[in-house]
Protein backbone atom coordinates (compact mmCIF):
# COMPACT_ATOMS: atom_id res chain seq x y z
CA UNK A 1 0.00 0.00 0.00
CA UNK A 2 2.62 2.18 0.85
CA UNK A 3 4.40 1.59 -2.34
CA UNK A 4 0.95 2.64 -4.12
CA UNK A 5 1.05 5.69 -3.24
CA UNK A 6 4.07 7.33 -4.19
CA UNK A 7 2.94 6.01 -7.91
CA UNK A 8 -0.57 7.32 -7.62
CA UNK A 9 0.90 10.54 -6.78
CA UNK A 10 3.44 10.44 -9.24
CA UNK A 11 0.46 9.56 -12.26
CA UNK A 12 -1.63 12.13 -11.21
CA UNK A 13 1.02 14.52 -11.19
CA UNK A 14 1.96 13.29 -14.86
CA UNK A 15 -1.83 13.89 -15.48
CA UNK A 16 -1.90 17.25 -14.37
CA UNK A 17 1.63 17.85 -16.39
CA UNK A 18 0.05 16.66 -19.40
CA UNK A 19 -3.44 18.22 -19.32
CA UNK A 20 -2.03 21.90 -18.57
CA UNK A 21 0.63 21.09 -21.65
CA UNK A 22 -2.85 21.06 -24.04
CA UNK A 23 -4.48 23.88 -22.11
CA UNK A 24 -1.32 26.21 -23.24
CA UNK A 25 -0.93 24.65 -26.42
CA UNK A 26 -4.94 25.00 -27.16
CA UNK A 27 -3.83 28.61 -25.88
CA UNK A 28 -1.21 29.41 -28.29
CA UNK A 29 -3.19 27.91 -31.10
CA UNK A 30 -5.82 30.52 -30.36
CA UNK A 31 -3.95 33.76 -30.15
CA UNK A 32 -2.12 32.45 -33.51
CA UNK A 33 -4.87 32.43 -35.14
CA UNK A 34 -6.01 36.01 -34.22
CA UNK A 35 -2.79 37.03 -35.00
CA UNK A 36 -1.38 37.49 -31.58
CA UNK A 37 1.94 36.04 -32.40
CA UNK A 38 4.15 37.15 -29.45
CA UNK A 39 1.99 35.75 -27.01
CA UNK A 40 1.63 33.15 -29.30
CA UNK A 41 5.71 32.85 -29.55
CA UNK A 42 5.94 32.99 -25.58
CA UNK A 43 3.79 29.98 -24.56
CA UNK A 44 5.32 27.66 -27.18
CA UNK A 45 8.99 29.12 -25.78
CA UNK A 46 7.54 28.15 -22.61
CA UNK A 47 7.03 24.37 -23.58
CA UNK A 48 10.21 23.95 -25.01
CA UNK A 49 11.74 25.08 -21.89
CA UNK A 50 9.82 22.79 -19.46
CA UNK A 51 11.34 20.16 -22.12
CA UNK A 52 7.98 19.83 -24.22
CA UNK A 53 10.03 18.51 -27.06
CA UNK A 54 8.08 17.59 -30.35
CA UNK A 55 8.07 18.74 -34.05
CA UNK A 56 4.76 19.66 -34.03
CA UNK A 57 6.17 22.45 -31.01
CA UNK A 58 8.59 23.33 -33.00
CA UNK A 59 6.99 23.48 -36.45
CA UNK A 60 4.39 25.71 -35.45
CA UNK A 61 6.62 28.00 -32.97
CA UNK A 62 8.40 28.15 -36.42
CA UNK A 63 4.98 29.64 -38.35
CA UNK A 64 5.10 32.42 -35.00
CA UNK A 65 8.19 33.47 -35.79
CA UNK A 66 7.27 33.35 -39.76
CA UNK A 67 4.45 35.48 -38.92
CA UNK A 68 5.92 37.85 -36.84
CA UNK A 69 8.58 38.66 -39.34
CA UNK A 70 11.78 36.97 -37.50
CA UNK A 71 12.69 34.95 -40.26
CA UNK A 72 16.20 33.43 -38.36
CA UNK A 73 14.18 31.87 -35.26
CA UNK A 74 11.83 31.13 -38.24
CA UNK A 75 14.22 29.03 -40.03
CA UNK A 76 15.64 27.80 -36.73
CA UNK A 77 12.44 26.16 -35.64
CA UNK A 78 11.50 24.70 -38.79
CA UNK A 79 15.23 23.09 -39.07
CA UNK A 80 14.81 21.94 -35.59
CA UNK A 81 11.57 20.04 -36.45
CA UNK A 82 12.47 18.42 -39.38
CA UNK A 83 15.80 17.39 -37.70
CA UNK A 84 13.27 15.28 -35.30
CA UNK A 85 11.04 14.09 -37.95
CA UNK A 86 12.80 14.19 -41.41
CA UNK A 87 9.56 13.11 -43.05
CA UNK A 88 7.68 16.29 -42.25
CA UNK A 89 6.29 17.88 -45.94
CA UNK A 90 4.88 20.62 -44.06
CA UNK A 91 8.41 21.66 -42.51
CA UNK A 92 10.07 21.15 -45.45
CA UNK A 93 7.84 23.65 -47.63
CA UNK A 94 7.43 26.55 -44.89
CA UNK A 95 11.64 26.22 -44.75
CA UNK A 96 11.93 26.35 -48.76
CA UNK A 97 9.76 29.50 -48.30
CA UNK A 98 11.71 31.07 -45.43
CA UNK A 99 14.98 30.49 -47.22
CA UNK A 100 14.04 32.38 -50.33
CA UNK A 101 13.52 35.50 -47.88
CA UNK A 102 16.94 34.81 -47.05
CA UNK A 103 20.11 37.65 -48.07
CA UNK A 104 22.90 34.90 -48.72
CA UNK A 105 22.65 32.81 -51.77
CA UNK A 106 25.36 30.18 -51.40
CA UNK A 107 26.50 27.65 -54.05
CA UNK A 108 26.09 24.38 -52.69
CA UNK A 109 29.24 21.50 -53.97
CA UNK A 110 27.18 18.37 -54.94
CA UNK A 111 27.05 15.33 -52.64
CA UNK A 112 28.12 12.44 -53.51
CA UNK A 113 25.21 10.06 -55.05
CA UNK A 114 25.90 7.53 -52.40
CA UNK A 115 26.00 9.79 -49.63
CA UNK A 116 23.10 11.32 -51.27
CA UNK A 117 20.99 7.89 -51.02
CA UNK A 118 22.19 7.28 -47.42
CA UNK A 119 20.57 10.79 -46.39
CA UNK A 120 17.07 9.59 -47.92
CA UNK A 121 17.11 6.45 -46.58
CA UNK A 122 17.79 7.64 -43.30
CA UNK A 123 15.28 10.10 -43.52
CA UNK A 124 12.35 8.28 -44.86
CA UNK A 125 11.20 7.84 -41.27
CA UNK A 126 11.05 9.64 -38.08
CA UNK A 127 13.13 8.39 -35.15
CA UNK A 128 10.23 6.92 -33.51
CA UNK A 129 8.62 5.10 -36.51
CA UNK A 130 12.26 3.34 -36.76
CA UNK A 131 12.41 2.24 -33.34
CA UNK A 132 8.62 1.07 -33.18
CA UNK A 133 9.16 -0.73 -36.55
CA UNK A 134 11.98 -2.48 -35.08
CA UNK A 135 10.46 -3.73 -31.90
CA UNK A 136 7.50 -4.91 -34.50
CA UNK A 137 9.56 -6.92 -36.87
CA UNK A 138 11.72 -8.26 -33.68
CA UNK A 139 8.39 -9.88 -32.88
CA UNK A 140 7.04 -11.05 -35.99
CA UNK A 141 10.77 -12.56 -36.41
CA UNK A 142 9.69 -14.31 -32.40
CA UNK A 143 6.59 -15.35 -34.72
CA UNK A 144 8.83 -17.16 -37.48
CA UNK A 145 11.20 -18.60 -35.36
CA UNK A 146 8.21 -20.05 -32.64
CA UNK A 147 6.25 -21.47 -36.35
CA UNK A 148 9.64 -23.18 -37.07
CA UNK A 149 10.52 -25.06 -34.04
CA UNK A 150 6.79 -26.00 -33.25
CA UNK A 151 5.39 -26.76 -36.18
CA UNK A 152 5.26 -30.17 -37.75
CA UNK A 153 4.87 -30.23 -41.38
CA UNK A 154 8.71 -28.81 -43.91
CA UNK A 155 6.75 -26.11 -46.08
CA UNK A 156 5.21 -24.69 -42.47
CA UNK A 157 9.12 -24.88 -41.32
CA UNK A 158 10.43 -23.52 -44.00
CA UNK A 159 8.20 -20.71 -44.07
CA UNK A 160 8.92 -19.87 -41.03
CA UNK A 161 12.30 -20.08 -41.05
CA UNK A 162 12.21 -17.56 -44.17
CA UNK A 163 9.78 -15.14 -42.40
CA UNK A 164 11.88 -15.32 -39.29
CA UNK A 165 15.20 -14.79 -41.24
CA UNK A 166 13.77 -11.92 -43.38
CA UNK A 167 12.27 -9.89 -39.86
CA UNK A 168 15.44 -10.31 -38.23
CA UNK A 169 17.18 -8.99 -41.05
CA UNK A 170 14.75 -6.03 -41.40
CA UNK A 171 14.44 -5.44 -37.23
CA UNK A 172 18.52 -4.89 -37.09
CA UNK A 173 18.14 -2.70 -39.92
CA UNK A 174 15.36 -0.15 -38.53
CA UNK A 175 17.25 -0.67 -35.10
CA UNK A 176 20.81 0.48 -36.61
CA UNK A 177 18.41 3.39 -38.39
CA UNK A 178 16.49 4.69 -34.94
CA UNK A 179 20.33 4.39 -33.39
CA UNK A 180 21.76 6.52 -36.24
CA UNK A 181 18.74 9.02 -35.82
CA UNK A 182 19.21 8.86 -32.00
CA UNK A 183 22.87 9.96 -32.14
CA UNK A 184 21.96 12.92 -35.27
CA UNK A 185 19.26 14.00 -32.59
CA UNK A 186 22.00 14.09 -30.15
CA UNK A 187 24.39 15.83 -32.96
CA UNK A 188 25.02 19.60 -33.00
CA UNK A 189 26.15 19.73 -36.90
CA UNK A 190 24.33 23.22 -37.90
CA UNK A 191 23.55 26.53 -36.87
CA UNK A 192 21.30 29.19 -38.16
CA UNK A 193 22.60 33.36 -38.48
CA UNK A 194 20.66 35.46 -35.69
CA UNK A 195 21.76 38.54 -36.04
CA UNK A 196 21.13 40.99 -39.49
CA UNK A 197 24.48 41.31 -40.35
CA UNK A 198 28.11 39.33 -39.19
CA UNK A 199 31.66 39.42 -40.15
CA UNK A 200 33.32 35.77 -40.28
CA UNK A 201 36.55 35.99 -38.67
CA UNK A 202 40.05 34.40 -40.15
CA UNK A 203 40.54 33.25 -36.18
CA UNK A 204 38.87 33.17 -33.00
CA UNK A 205 39.69 36.47 -32.20
CA UNK A 206 37.95 39.70 -32.56
CA UNK A 207 41.32 41.55 -33.98
CA UNK A 208 41.10 38.63 -36.74
CA UNK A 209 41.20 39.93 -40.27
CA UNK A 210 37.46 39.28 -42.18
CA UNK A 211 36.93 37.15 -44.62
CA UNK A 212 33.47 37.60 -45.37
CA UNK A 213 29.89 38.67 -44.43
CA UNK A 214 26.88 36.61 -44.03
CA UNK A 215 23.22 37.86 -43.30
CA UNK A 216 20.34 36.17 -40.58
CA UNK A 217 18.79 32.91 -41.49
CA UNK A 218 21.83 31.31 -43.11
CA UNK A 219 22.50 28.03 -41.99
CA UNK A 220 26.41 27.13 -41.77
CA UNK A 221 27.99 23.48 -40.54
CA UNK A 222 29.92 23.46 -37.04
CA UNK A 223 33.25 22.44 -37.59
CA UNK A 224 35.14 23.12 -34.18
CA UNK A 225 34.72 25.49 -31.31
CA UNK A 226 37.20 27.71 -29.06
CA UNK A 227 36.28 29.60 -25.99
CA UNK A 228 32.96 31.61 -27.39
CA UNK A 229 33.53 30.70 -30.99
CA UNK A 230 32.75 28.54 -33.26
CA UNK A 231 34.13 27.81 -36.61
CA UNK A 232 31.71 26.89 -39.35
CA UNK A 233 31.85 26.59 -42.89
CA UNK A 234 29.50 26.78 -46.01
CA UNK A 235 28.24 24.85 -48.85
CA UNK A 236 30.50 26.26 -51.15
CA UNK A 237 34.11 25.36 -48.69
CA UNK A 238 34.42 28.67 -47.57
CA UNK A 239 34.89 28.69 -43.33
CA UNK A 240 35.95 30.78 -40.66
CA UNK A 241 35.03 31.80 -36.93
CA UNK A 242 32.18 33.59 -35.37
CA UNK A 243 30.94 34.45 -32.17
CA UNK A 244 28.62 32.13 -30.39
CA UNK A 245 26.10 35.00 -29.37
CA UNK A 246 25.59 35.19 -33.09
CA UNK A 247 24.32 32.19 -34.59
CA UNK A 248 21.77 29.38 -33.03
CA UNK A 249 22.33 25.78 -32.92
CA UNK A 250 19.81 23.36 -34.32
Amino acid sequence: MRRFIPILFLSLINVGLFASSESMLDSAASNYKKGEYNKSIQIYTTLLDSNYLSEDLHYNLANAYFKNNDLALAILHYEKAIKINPSMEDAKHNLEIANAKTIDKIDQIPELFIYRWWKSLLNLFSLKTWSNGSILLFIFFIIGLSTYLLSNGISLKKLGFYFGIINLFLAVLFWFMAFRHQAILKSVDFAIIIEPTVNINSSPSEGSSKLFVLHEGTKVKVKSSAEGWTEVSLPNGNSGWIENDLIAFI
